[in-house]
């Protein structure tokens, strides 16, 4: 299996024992009566030049440790502080490091910042669980998704109140975007293999659904990168281990958008 299957098969396993703790008619109640007001992270983007979605991730299948020991709260903090449009949270714990409890503890600490749950999402289950913990937004990953499933799990989402990022990595995939998906994002990382092409959103901006809110996503480094991105028709930026990778990521971002 590549890496892609390997984390989705994962997944199904986690979801499943979930379940058997937490039934989902359970968590299917709490999560529409969550009163909490969700923020709109498109539009956010919009509002916010230069449309950063500031992410927190402690390690990853091709960087290996980046901050392992990060304290989420203050990363939220600092991001709030320092311009951020969007944060995303990595809810994955074994091949990233992260938790449900991090997307709560980043609710919690930057309140008015709009929070993308960043996992792979093969059940809609998980989408319960990002309503219940605090997110506006998820993330849909098309190159996990039959067309079908990726509207049923946007609809979901959109029936919640919460918006959703629909990535993809091709011009196939793209052909699976619904039509009423709030954001798309373009993934410069392969999923397969975890390698980096930035180019790559480049390539498929002009394909991408017109009126739809355009994310790049992966391999970022600078302001320079967000500038040629920008120029080519892209709202926001995701942006995780340019950040991360620093002392001071609040800094780092700060930096970016300065």
């Amino acid at each position: 299996m590549n890496i892609l299957e390997k984390i989705a098969t994962t997944k199904r396993e986690e979801v499943a024992a979930m379940k058997r703790l937490v039934p989902e008619r359970t968590l299917v109640v709490e999560a529409y009566s969550v009163l909490r007001s969700v923020l709109s992270m498109s539009r956010s983007i919009l509002r916010h030049y230069p449309g950063i979605i500031a992410e927190h991730k402690r390690r990853s299948p091709s960087k290996g440790e980046i901050k392992p020991m990060s304290d989420v709260g203050k990363i939220a903090d600092a991001y709030a502080s320092n311009g951020a449009a969007a944060m995303s949270v990595l809810t994955d714990t074994p091949y990233f490091g992260g938790s449900l409890a991090d997307l709560a503890v980043a609710r919690e600490k930057a309140p008015r910042l709009p929070l993308l749950r960043k996992e792979f999402v093969v059940d809609e289950y998980q989408i319960y669980q990002a309503r219940l913990m605090g997110a506006d937004a998820v993330l849909l990953i098309a190159a996990l998704l039959d067309a079908d499933t990726l509207q049923r799990f946007n609809d979901t989402a959109h029936s919640l109140g919460m918006e959703t990022l629909v990535e993809v990595h091709d011009a196939k995939e793209i052909l699976k975007v619904p039509e009423d998906a709030d954001m798309v994002g373009v993934n410069n990382r392969d999923l397969t293999s975890f390698s980096i092409n930035i180019g790559n959103s480049a390539r498929l901006v002009d394909m991408l659904p017109e009126g739809i809110v355009k994310v790049a996503e992966s391999g970022i480094q600078n302001a320079e990168d967000i500038d040629r991105l920008r120029s080519v028709g892209f709202d926001g930026f995701l942006i995780g281990e340019a950040l991360m990778s620093k002392e001071d990521p609040g800094a780092a971002l700060r930096a970016l958008i300065d």
